[in-house]
């Protein structure tokens, strides 16, 4: 069923806000309203055109400015474009330019998430894990990252900094073992090597040392 344009106004960065006779509004670059005017009538083909363009630029615009905060997965865009709705084929189309344009990259972001969160938050690959499978990374990505982003000596060097930063200095009591093996594991550090430090600390404790 056509309907007529009932309102044209531009709007900044060369857009145009349409308002039709049945309700439904879009705002659209003047570049695709040429032709049309105030008062136009709009077949039902003109109307569904300009749908589509209004979806994708309210979902590109969107998507760019979450990416302009931080970087993101593309499962995390996909999410977030979910409640604009936008039709499935724009969205996808919408994803696959920015992933051409290089602006969203799983596994670029991954290495990136890995490298700061090790760095600022001391967590282990267990919790990265975690971590990047929630934001949508495919798994086999997260486990190439990992392996090529965190050494067991790494991941060593980084709990004992934890275990350094939470004693400060003072001897373990039982207490502390305890608690300090709970945030290891909270971390996401490998068994292994929380066990291996809870064991040298209650051995602090029976001596009465510090850990090295």
């Amino acid at each position: 069923m056509s309907e007529s344009i009932v309102e044209w106004k531009p709007r900044p960065r060369n857009r145009v806000f349409i308002r039709l006779s049945g309700g439904r509004f879009f705002t659209v670059p003047l570049s695709d309203t040429l032709p049309l005017e105030s008062g136009a009538v709009l077949s039902d083909e003109a109307i569904e055109q300009l749908s589509r363009v209004d979806q994708y630029f309210r979902g590109r615009e969107k998507a760019l400015r979450l990416l302009s905060i931080r970087a993101r997965t593309r499962y995390e865009i996909k999410s977030a474009l979910g409640g604009l709705n936008i039709m499935d084929s724009i969205r996808s189309g919408i994803l696959d330019e920015l992933k051409e344009k290089g602006l969203i990259d799983d596994r670029r972001f991954a290495h990136e998430y890995v490298r700061s969160r090790i760095e600022v938050s001391g967590l282990g690959p267990h919790r990265l894990k975690f971590e990047l499978e929630k934001r949508g990374v495919h798994p086999a990505v997260v486990g190439e990252v990992l392996e090529s982003e965190i050494s067991s000596e790494e991941q060593e060097q980084v709990a004992r900094g934890l275990v350094a930063k939470k004693l400060a200095g003072q001897k373990p009591t039982e207490n502390d073992v305890r608690r300090i093996a709970a945030l290891l594991q909270r971390k996401g550090i490998d068994y292994e090597i929380v066990n291996r430090l809870t064991v040298e600390l209650l051995e602090c404790t029976r001596q009465g040392n510090t850990i090295d």
